[in-house]
């Protein structure tokens, strides 16, 4: 018999729910479980299901059958630790049911097992338990282990082989559900839709760069022109009446008000504004007279004695013209 029919054997052995029915339909149903999950008692229920599937009832008496034993002590040690209960006793209780054969050497197999637990509070690691054993991942598989790891295969390894089954069993019913659809092939598609393959450019005898280069291209715009609102910068005529009113000064007041001197010559007026050129400095004389400052000697304004005149004045004094 193949490990997969022994596999499906001890599956259903373990599984036993008592499920009473009728069709699809459940009609009786074993209690859920009242105490949490323990890995230990997992184990010893996995270990049972590979001598079930490998040999059937009992364990037989074997060179390395002792080896089943170990694990199966390993971890009832941990499980009585956690319990407080006497591990020569669940061992011997779990020998009778599955290698009654062991009780009658139990000096010479169960008590070298029993001196190497004493004081150890863990169980085997995964992977030396199914090196002890010698558990192969197809069997591992096959009869669905999870608290022991392969002999032939890493940890690392079974981690990636499982990541990639479970990629292609996510990808295989996400492509069932798009078939329940109608979403066509992605295959059939290309060949109906594929520009590669029809090649439209041999028909009109031009390269594929050109015939991509027309689609690439763009076109002139969908909005219309207005001669109110939208028109083109060129078309716009200038009108000066309709430009918007500065709210300074014009230029032509700011050259009447501005003198024109030499590099030398100092500044005139508390608020002149100098600029760059070759001529001289640019000096923007104020629109409202300065105040004057009164001394012992009478009134003397800012300009250094002079009386204080407006910009007209003083650009017909200095012959500049406006």
């Amino acid at each position: 018999m193949s490990i997969a029919a022994n596999a499906a054997k001890a599956r259903h052995r373990a599984n036993r729910t008592g499920k009473l029915k009728v069709g699809r339909c459940i009609l009786a149903d074993k209690p859920k479980r009242t105490g949490p999950f323990q890995i230990n008692n997992a184990r010893v229920r996995e270990l049972e299901r590979i001598i079930t599937s490998r040999y059937g009832v009992v364990l037989p008496e074997t060179d390395d059958a002792d080896l089943f034993i170990e694990v199966a002590a390993y971890s009832l040690n941990a499980h009585c630790q956690s319990k407080g209960l006497d591990l020569d006793k669940v061992l011997a209780d779990w020998c009778h049911r599955w290698a009654p054969w062991a009780l009658q050497r139990a000096g010479t197999i169960i008590r070298p097992i029993l001196n190497m637990l004493v004081g150890r509070k863990y169980q085997m690691k995964a992977d030396e338990a199914a090196r002890k054993i010698c558990l192969t991942l197809l069997e591992r598989t096959a009869l669905e282990i999870k608290t022991m790891g392969a002999c032939d295969f890493s940890a690392r390894v079974r981690k990636g082989i499982a990541k990639d089954v479970k990629r292609s069993g996510d990808r295989s019913r996400q492509t069932a559900k798009r078939r329940a659809r109608g979403v066509e092939p992605r295959e059939s598609w290309l060949a109906k839709n594929s520009l590669s393959k029809s090649r439209p450019w041999d028909a009109e005898r031009i390269s594929r760069a050109q015939w991509y280069r027309r689609f690439r291209e763009t076109g002139p715009s969908l909005v219309g022109l207005s001669t109110k609102s939208d028109t083109l910068v060129s078309s716009v005529p200038v009108d000066p009446s309709q430009e918007a009113p500065s709210r300074g000064p014009s230029s032509l007041t700011l050259a009447k008000k501005s003198i024109v001197i030499g590099a030398e010559g100092p500044p005139v007026g508390r608020n002149a504004a100098l600029a760059s050129g070759s001529a001289g400095v640019v000096v923007a004389l104020p629109s409202k007279p300065l105040p004057s400052l009164k001394s012992r000697h009478g009134a003397v304004n800012t300009n250094g004695g002079a009386e204080q005149c407006d910009g007209d004045e003083v650009l017909n004094r200095m012959g500049a013209a406006s």
